[in-house]
This record gives C-alpha cells, sequence and structure tokens, in this order.
C-alpha cells in the first residue's frame, strides 16, 4: 500500500514519533511518504520543516503552512496515489474529510489533552479509525464514545542498543528533558528543587531545544547552583542518545503530558525516572519500582477532566534526594532495566498492521 503520514519533521515529539511510525509502516512492507506540516509562525522557529540528520529522507514533501490547504491534501495525495493517510493531533477536520471523501483511508491519534468533546463529531466525520497510544487517552475517548483501538509504543531498538558510557566520576547526574521550555514544562519548580538537594555529588543537566531562552537559562541556573548544566540547542542523533545513557536518572516532571516519549527512552537505557504520579506518566513508572513518583495537584483544568497539574518543589527534592542514596538508585536502575527489556518494538509494529486491517486495508 502506499501510505501518507502527515505531522511535524523536526526534533520534536510528534515527529519523532511520525518518523518511527513510518518506520513500522516500512517493516510491514508500505511505501510511505511525509507530508511535513511547517511549524505555526508564534513558533521559535516559525514556519521550520528540517532537512538534516535523521530528517534527511527521501519522500518527504513540505507544506506551505501548519493548516494546510485542501488543494495541498488532495494534490498530495492524488500525486502519490496514496490508499491511506495518518494524521498526528490534526484539528482539520473539514479538511480531511474531503480527502477521506476521495477514497483516501484516514487514520487519526490525538493527545488527550487536545481533544474534548466538541472535537467529536469532526473526528468522526474525518476519520475512519482514530487510535489511541495510552490507557489514559482510550478511557477518555471512550467517555466521548468513541472505541479507540490501542498501539502500544514501544521505541525502535536501536535505542536499546545505546552502549552506556564508562564514568570515572562519582557524579549523579539527573536529566531534565526541557524541549522549548513550553509552559507544560515546570522548569522553575524542577530547579528550585534541585538546588536544595544535599549531596555534593548530584548534577543537573536541562537539555533545552529553545535558542531564545536556553541562553538565559544558563546564565540564571549557574548563579543558582554550579552543579546545574543547560545544554542548548539539538544535537545530531548518535550525541543525543550518547548524552541519554551518559545520565543516572530521568526528572521529568510535567504539568500535562501527550505520549512522553521520556518516559519509554529511560527505561530501554535502563534509567529511573523521577515523575508526577498521574497518567500518562504513572502509567510508565511505577512507584519504588523503576522510579519515584511525586504527587500532582490538580491546578486548573486545560479542558474538562484533563488537569494542569502542578509540583511542590519539595517533593521533587525529596525524590532527588533519594535518588541519591546509592543502594536505592542501583534498585530501581534494575527495575528500570526490567521494565525495559519488556519492550517490544514488533508488537508497535503489529498493531499499527492491526489498525490498517481494521481501516480494510488490504496487506502489501
Amino acid at each position: 500500500m502506499r501510505i501518507g503520514i502527515v505531522c511535524y519533521w523536526f526534533n520534536r515529539g510528534q515527529a519523532v514519533v511520525g518518523r518511527q511510525v513510518r518506520a513500522a509502516l516500512d517493516e510491514l512492507g508500505h511505501e510511505t511518504f511525509i507530508l511535513a506540516r511547517p511549524t505555526t509562525a508564534t513558533f521559535v522557529k516559525p514556519g521550520f520543516v528540517d532537512g538534516s540528520d535523521v530528517w534527511d529522507q527521501d519522500g518527504v514533501t513540505a507544506a506551505s503552512a501548519y493548516k494546510v490547504p485542501l488543494a495541498e491534501y488532495l494534490d498530495w495525495a492524488r500525486g502519490l496515489r496514496l490508499d491511506v493517510a495518518f494524521f498526528d493531533q490534526n484539528l482539520q477536520f473539514d479538511e480531511i474529510a474531503a480527502l477521506r471523501a476521495t477514497g483516501v483511508r484516514t487514520i487519526g491519534r490525538f493527545v488527550w489533552e487536545s481533544f474534548g468533546p466538541d472535537d467529536v463529531a469532526g473526528a468522526r466525520r474525518a476519520f475512519d479509525i482514530v487510535y489511541s497510544m495510552t490507557a489514559c487517552e482510550r478511557r477518555r475517548y471512550r467517555g466521548f464514545g468513541i472505541d479507540t483501538p490501542r498501539v502500544h509504543w514501544c521505541p525502535p531498538p536501536e535505542l536499546a542498543e545505546v552502549p552506556r558510557p564508562v564514568r570515572d566520576d562519582d557524579e549523579i547526574r539527573f536529566l531534565y528533558p526541557g524541549g522549548y521550555l513550553s509552559d507544560r514544562k515546570p522548569t522553575a519548580e524542577t530547579i528550585d528543587a534541585f538546588v536544595g538537594v544535599p549531596d555534593p555529588r548530584a548534577r543537573l543537566i536541562i537539555k533545552v531545544q529553545d535558542q531564545v531562552k536556553g541562553p538565559q537559562l544558563a546564565a540564571e541556573a549557574a548563579e543558582r547552583d554550579p552543579r546545574i548544566r543547560v545544554i542548548v540547542g539539538d544535537l545530531p542523533t548518535p550525541e543525543h542518545h550518547a548524552l541519554l545513557a551518559s545520565v543516572d536518572a530521568y526528572v521529568a516532571p510535567s504539568r500535562w503530558e501527550g505520549l512522553g516519549l521520556h518516559l519509554y527512552e529511560a527505561p530501554a537505557l535502563g534509567l529511573p525516572t523521577i515523575t508526577n504520579d498521574f497518567p500518562p506518566m504513572n502509567e510508565m513508572v511505577t512507584h519504588d519500582a523503576d522510579g519515584l513518583l511525586v504527587p500532582a495537584r490538580w491546578d486548573t483544568e486545560r479542558r474538562p477532566g484533563v488537569p494542569r497539574l502542578e509540583v511542590e518543589p519539595a517533593d521533587l527534592r525529596e525524590a532527588m534526594t533519594r535518588m541519591c542514596d546509592d543502594d536505592v538508585r542501583a534498585r530501581l536502575a534494575a527495575g528500570a532495566a526490567a521494565r525495559g527489556r519488556t519492550f517490544d518494538w514488533s508488537r508497535t509494529v503489529r498493531d499499527y498492521a492491526d489498525l490498517l486491517r481494521r481501516a480494510q486495508v488490504p496487506a502489501p
């Protein structure tokens, strides 16, 4: 089959998932094509589509705008003779419904905090199938009357093959995946928490993609605590993987989360995680088994039934301090590695094959 995938195409969660979905569909023997949605005009990198590193692939078409015009969707699908198209967090229901009306099967996925009751009718018109990647998504959509098949997401095998470096220091390195420092990330609270961690071996590495806010954060963090290091900008994929493998634990609280790739990266590398005791975070971290969960306070609602969470720096500090205990950390790392060994990329591939069968797309 000839399958299109519509998503961002640069180093961000949605695009990383899109690239890996492409790999799964390729394994199934399909021909795949990308329609890359440029970032919005207000994003730190406006109108951005990447063409370097792992993003330098054949069959990638850059759309003219984040809200892709209907004519572009139709021309793209017609020109490539697509049988099916996948969409990630795409609310262009009218355009997708028009594409569906041409005979292209449409399959969509949403992050649960950005999909609400008002979106249900449009999604039903636009998609043959809506699917979920987390249990909390599936429960939420079922409450809207949408039964979404589950894709059990597992990181591709190459991450588990990244070697852990041999270190000659006694540092205890926490990695905070800061991304673009959006409101989703409680960065200030995490820094406040770390500054109070008493163990002198503790280090906080903040990985930031925003090259505007990043340097300012680095200067402010250095004044707060010399044990904090801020890495600004995207790294080539091998260097990024090497950074992930060089730390001892993730500290990854979040006000809300869609999928949370870091929640899968950490156990794939045998690393424990500190995060909120709320889904989907606590779907991937079991307290005191492969990480530590901190209380999550329901602050406000992003949508009905979907919270904006807050964590207290004191709770984060207590968890990081406990993670500095060598015996505790070793036990939790062993638990994380055990969870990582349960990941089965072939199951993810099979789940995508099942989605195509449900959409009545014949096997190649």
